[in-house]
């Protein structure tokens, strides 16, 4: 039983993680001194994410993954499932002032929209601008050891602790205490979460 951070991602951006391609998740949110596994849920809805099954798109010995409404030539329907897995052991924070830039201690902001796959654009939408002073607007999580599952995950195989009020009759007084709980739901951004490995 190992504690973990259970995290929801669309599959547009998790193909570039899955190919190799995308070392840096952007979150508004997230635990700055956070070292673990991070559990990759790829969300429902179009586009979907496949592995291909053209291995001439991988290199010999690798996986290759897209993501489109239907694909003929894919298999292994990825969206819905836990389909891999990435150890966290540096989280910077990003910077912004005005409507310039974005950057972290040790990243330019072209940098960071090379390392991360997102445009100037789409990190102005999800990080938003504003104000003339610098200050922190997000975080930069740098993904290493990469590890693609096989069998992919469903979420019914992750479960978290959850504080509910016991009673346990008129001997004793009603207490709180920690209730083990099924994920059910994927989580908007990330939740703190429990895997048998």
């Amino acid at each position: 039983m190992n504690k973990a951070i259970l995290m929801s991602i669309r599959p547009q951006h998790l193909v570039n993680i899955l190919n190799g391609k995308k070392t840096i998740e952007i979150r508004k949110r997230f635990p700055s001194d956070y070292r673990g596994w991070v559990y990759c849920y790829c969300t429902l809805g179009k586009p979907y994410l496949y592995e291909c099954a053209l291995y001439s798109l991988a290199k010999e010995g690798e996986r290759a993954f897209v993501h489109n409404d239907k694909d003929e030539t894919a298999v292994n329907f990825l969206s819905g499932k836990v389909v891999c897995r990435f150890w966290v052991d540096n989280v910077e924070e990003i910077y912004k002032s005005g409507d310039t830039c974005h950057f972290t201690n040790k990243l330019s902001g072209q940098s960071l929209t090379q390392f991360s796959k997102l445009s100037d654009e789409e990190l102005e939408s999800y990080l938003g601008y504003g104000g003339n002073k610098i200050e922190v607007c997000g975080k930069a999580i740098r993904i290493s050891k990469l590890e693609i599952f096989d069998e992919p995950k469903e979420l019914d195989k992750f479960y978290y602790y959850k504080k509910r009020l016991i009673d346990c009759g008129m001997d004793c007084p009603p207490y709180f205490d920690e209730v083990k709980t099924q994920v059910h739901k994927a989580p908007q951004s990330w939740q703190y979460a429990y895997v048998e490995d």
